[in-house]
């Protein structure tokens, strides 16, 4: 099988504009700052382009940081026109961006049954997994000696 490695930018650019079109686009899941909810490579996230109302504490957004990388992390706060972000596996590390900043709104991951936004399997992820770090650190600790990671 041949394999085809392009920048990010390029990727990211297209994505942007398909989102833009009206099209919902998937693509896989890169990295852990997302665990337990997102598991790398595993995971096809469906992506649309946000509207003002996506824009509410819980949801989950696509977008560029101040230093170039692209992260899907869940919306902590909103303060006019600055969101702060925070992925579920992510103990203290936090970002901010602007709203014109974000690419698109996750609403679903594909995993064999599709998780819906909204269902309640995406619920119990946004609303049972721990905000404080001590308490992330513990559930980590023991999503990764059940799944041996």
């Amino acid at each position: 099988m041949k394999m085809r490695t392009i920048d990010n930018r390029l990727f990211f650019d297209e994505v942007a504009e398909q989102l833009t079109l009206g099209y919902t686009v998937r693509i896989r899941a890169r990295g852990n700052s997302m665990l337990p909810f997102i598991r790398d490579g595993r995971d096809v996230l469906v992506l649309e382009h946000p509207g003002e109302r996506d824009f509410a504490q819980g949801e989950m957004l696509l977008t560029q940081l101040d230093d170039g990388r692209y992260v899907i992390h869940r919306l902590v706060k909103v303060k006019g026109d600055q969101l702060r972000l925070r992925g579920d596996g992510n103990l203290k590390i936090y970002e901010t961006c602007s709203r014109a900043e974000v690419l698109a709104r996750v609403t679903e991951v594909v995993r064999g049954r599709n998780i819906v936004q909204g269902s309640r399997r995406w619920n119990a992820y946004r609303f049972l997994w721990p905000s404080h770090p001590f308490l992330r650190r513990v559930g980590l600790a023991i999503y990764r000696r059940i799944n041996k990671q």
